[in-house]
């Protein structure tokens, strides 16, 4: 048997997360905030579960840029030494 939930029932919820004002810390883990949407999370996460950012710049993926430029490099030395013999 399968409980379909009614939308009444999660009057509470709030989909950006609750106010950091009305939570308790107390018995959690350490919390910090988001440089980049300021939300608090916890304080050894990779990424911000609100906004999907990393915390850090070790953390993120190497970015498409970053892969664009390493293959043209190796295009212009994989030409050079072809050209060379």
């Amino acid at each position: 048997m399968s409980h379909v939930q009614d939308p009444d029932d999660d009057d509470d919820f709030d989909p950006e997360g609750p106010d950091p004002s009305e939570m308790d810390y107390s018995d959690e883990a350490d919390l910090e905030v988001c440089p980049h949407c300021r939300k608090m999370i916890v304080e050894d996460a990779e990424r911000c579960p609100h906004c999907g950012e990393y915390l850090s710049a070790e953390d993120a993926p190497i970015s498409r840029g970053v892969w664009f430029v390493i293959i043209v490099i190796g295009l212009v030395l994989l030409a050079f030494l072809f050209f060379r013999m």
